[in-house]
């Protein structure tokens, strides 16, 4: 699938948070710029960005969690309830946390993620998971002796970390422990999300198709912005 990547103004604004960093700091391999005061959907990740991320993860495990943030665009407690028997051959059905009208999606993997769905029965056969167990477990049983998913901090430094070693960083929207404000910090899961959705737009021309696959309960219009470079390298394309 193709996809438009970063501006140039985007890719400017990475260079010049770069000069502004300390000598000793190390390069970083993409900074993005916060969104503005009205809400609006932001740029996110570039496809290669993501694939960088989802390499660097540090266990199998790990890996498979990142792969389906990434083919779904799933919220992150969506994706930490996948269980064995929601696992099917071209999608994963999924709770649909945040829309009443619909409990649950299932949501189809794009062309570039279709083994999925083997890597995820592969990685349960290996560890005798049962259907309706989570794929991605804890190593600490529940009181009952069974298992349960991690938690979302845990899934949270799983991106975190995995962001740092591929030197994948965002401008902060807000401070935390890694900074203030439009300062660089590691990738949160949320943005899988959003560079999913920006990216089945931009393919597909339909909001429809992003509504399903990102189970929406009404139509996310912002999704339809486009930036600047985008709109000049269309016009260049319109004739006389």
């Amino acid at each position: 699938m193709t996809d438009t990547g970063p501006s140039r103004a985007t890719r400017a604004l990475a260079t010049q948070t770069s000069r502004d960093m300390s000598d000793s700091s190390p390069k970083r391999r993409s900074v993005r710029s916060p969104a503005g005061k009205q809400w609006r959907a932001p740029e996110g990740l570039a496809p290669d960005e993501v694939l960088a991320i989802v390499a660097a993860a540090s266990t199998e495990r790990d890996r498979l969690l990142l792969r389906v943030l990434w083919a779904t665009g799933a919220r992150i407690s969506e994706a930490l309830a996948l269980r064995l028997m929601d696992v099917q051959r071209d999608s994963l059905v999924l709770p649909n946390l945040k829309n009443p009208s619909r409990l649950t999606k299932r949501v189809f993997l794009p062309a570039g993620q279709l083994d999925l769905p083997g890597a995820l029965l592969l990685w349960a056969k290996e560890n005798g998971l049962a259907d309706g167990e989570p794929i991605f477990f804890s190593r600490k049983r529940a009181k009952g002796g069974g298992l349960h998913a991690i938690s979302r901090q845990q899934a949270w430094e799983i991106v975190r970390a995995a962001s740092e070693r591929a030197d994948v960083r965002v401008l902060a929207l807000r401070a935390s422990t890694y900074g203030r404000a439009g300062e660089p910090a590691p990738v949160h899961p949320h943005l899988f999300r959003h560079a999913r959705v920006r990216q089945i737009v931009r393919v597909t021309k339909s909001l429809p198709i992003a509504q399903n696959q990102a189970g929406w309960s009404r139509l996310q219009m912002a999704y339809l912005s486009v930036s600047d470079d985008e709109v000049r390298d269309a016009m260049l394309s319109v004739a006389d």
